[in-house]
């Protein structure tokens, strides 16, 4: 469970905001994303149910956005610092990390490797839509059977294009570690102002937590900028409480060394959501995308946010949240993992045409 917050100096907050301000990052994203009220979310949920308010970080802008964007600002900034030629990367087929890092290396002339194993849920003779936009950025796909896989994959290829006297930047899934972790810090001190400028406390905040780097950069922004009033709840679309937990604690940890700053590390996960498995469409998870559609025409997603959502409907139903609380939900994206496209015809290389990147 999410732990009290260290007291920090101002002195000390003020020098780790500055050394914050200070890492450079690529300017991609379209911000402030909005902070939208569903009110008739709220009515479909009963006379006790909370306000609820979703910061869209699906509008975030490169690769169809959503929350990766914010991280591989950081991320990328430093490949490109760097000299990077080629980035690599993995997820599954779907993986919205993988896509919007292919679009972000096509933005700056990067040579972009994904190493994606097959999805969960698939459809014969369609395969995800993500993956043929992840080729019409240029990005060379390299398909693997299982998770398990991507690693030594990765490592495999990395170690062939350094022998070929690439500089290669190999990026960890989702970019979750603690310069990504920024993105969302970063994210904090934007979600905050828009409140003030709104007059609105929110006393929950619900979102999706898988790598952890988004969760640990909101409790880590939480607490540079003042937002300790605010419950943070991650909602595991995969993993146990326990061990999303410990990452998330782990960048943190990175997090606070990078700017010199004593940050809590715990967590709040909640793992009851998961149902079949990452990937895998939950009841529950489709009961909260329709209800969200039908009442608001807001989309989520079948792997993160619809989980994300299940469990804030689930706590409203069960009285853990009532008319009292404001509640945010902070929709992460992922949209385009409800659809499909044609399967590519045998022989057929890609949908980059004569323009794709080799």
């Amino acid at each position: 469970m999410e732990g009290g917050c260290v007291a920090m100096e101002q002195s000390s907050i003020e020098r780790a905001i500055e050394r914050f301000g200070a890492i450079p990052r690529l300017k991609y994203g379209a911000y402030p994303t909005p902070i939208e009220e569903a009110p008739q979310f709220r009515k479909a949920l009963g006379r006790r149910a909370p306000r609820i308010f979703i910061k869209r970080d699906d509008y975030t802008g490169p690769g169809f956005g959503g929350n990766k964007v914010r991280k591989l600002e950081y991320v990328l900034a430093k490949a490109v610092a760097d000299g990077v030629e080629v980035a690599i990367t993995s997820g599954g087929l779907k993986s919205n990390h993988a896509r919007v890092t292919a679009a972000m290396c096509a933005k700056r002339g990067i040579r972009c490797v994904l190493v994606l194993n097959s999805a969960a849920v698939m459809r014969e003779g369609l395969e995800p839509a993500s993956l043929a936009v992840d080729e019409l950025f240029g990005a060379e796909v390299i398909r693997v059977s299982k998770r398990e896989e991507r690693a030594s994959t990765v490592e495999a290829v990395a170690e062939r294009l350094r022998r070929e006297g690439k500089k290669v930047a190999v990026i960890p899934i989702g970019a979750s570690v603690p310069l990504g972790a920024m993105g969302f810090v970063r994210a904090v001190q934007e979600t905050k102002a828009q409140l003030g400028e709104m007059n609105t406390r929110i006393d929950y905040l619900f979102h999706s937590s898988s790598s952890g780097g988004t969760q640990a950069g909101i409790v880590a922004g939480r607490q540079l900028f003042d937002w300790r009033e605010v419950k943070i709840v991650g909602v595991s679309p995969d993993d146990s409480s326990t061990s999303i937990s410990e990452e998330v604690g782990n960048i943190i940890r990175g997090v606070g060394e990078m700017l010199d700053a004593r940050l809590s590390e715990g967590a709040t996960v909640l793992d009851e959501y998961i149902g079949g498995g990452y990937g895998v469409p939950s009841a529950q998870g489709d009961e909260a995308t329709k209800l969200l559609a039908w009442t608001e025409g807001v989309i989520l997603d079948p792997v993160y946010t619809a989980k994300a959502m299940a469990a804030l409907i689930d706590w409203v139903r069960k009285g853990k949240l009532t008319e009292n609380d404001n509640v945010m939900f902070w929709h992460t994206g992922g949209q385009l993992a409800l659809f499909y496209v044609p399967e590519k015809k045998e022989g057929e290389t890609g949908r980059g045409g004569e323009g794709e990147r080799k």
